[in-house]
């Protein structure tokens, strides 16, 4: 009878992954209580369809939630996070690829790239963020919260430039001048 049960949950499950209906596949997963390995020749072919059209993020994110192989996890990943360069969404890509696994160099190649985009933007703060969050090289935390605390210098706000100073740890003297100008 449970044997019965499962064999009509995987075969609704299967449907509505024929459908595309993805968010309804997975309740069916859910309530029949159906393990991964019943569901797999139904996933690939919706990562396989999903790949054909170019939907490598929704392709990747089937991967990863139903355990497919990682090699196919990977490259739909991988084709995703390239497209996200290529839009010049580098922040978004940078977190991609951190969450798919991809490797350490695109994780970084994304976040110079989003730190860069950040400071031509005149976005000191949001480079400073990037710089702390993917582990940057020391010297571009420093640029970006050296540009931070001369904007809040140069804008009087004193006691915010104080703070920048004392977060990222730049030399005493800029400190000072920031408290000197507060008292």
């Amino acid at each position: 009878m449970a044997d019965s049960k499962l064999a009509e949950g995987a075969k609704l499950f299967a449907i509505k992954m024929n459908l595309g209906s993805y968010q309804e596949a997975a309740k069916i997963k859910s309530d029949f209580g159906l393990p991964n390995d019943m569901l797999i020749e139904a996933v690939q072919k919706a990562y396989d369809a999903n790949m054909k059209k170019g939907d490598y993020s929704l392709a990747a994110d089937l991967a990863k939630k139903y355990d497919l192989p990682a090699d196919l996890r990977l490259e739909a990943a991988a084709r995703s996070f390239n497209r996200k360069i290529d839009s010049e969404f580098y922040r978004a890509a940078a977190d991609y690829a951190k969450e798919y696994g991809l490797s350490q160099d695109m994780v970084r190649q994304a976040a110079v790239q989003a730190f860069n985009k950040s400071m031509s933007f005149g976005l000191v703060k949001n480079a400073a963020e990037i710089a702390e969050e993917f582990e940057l090289p020391h010297e571009m935390l420093l640029q970006a919260a050296v540009k931070s605390y001369e904007n809040h210098m140069q804008a009087g706000l004193y006691r915010k430039a104080l703070k920048v100073a004392q977060k990222y740890k730049l030399p005493p003297e800029m400190a000072a001048a920031a408290e000197k100008k507060i008292n």
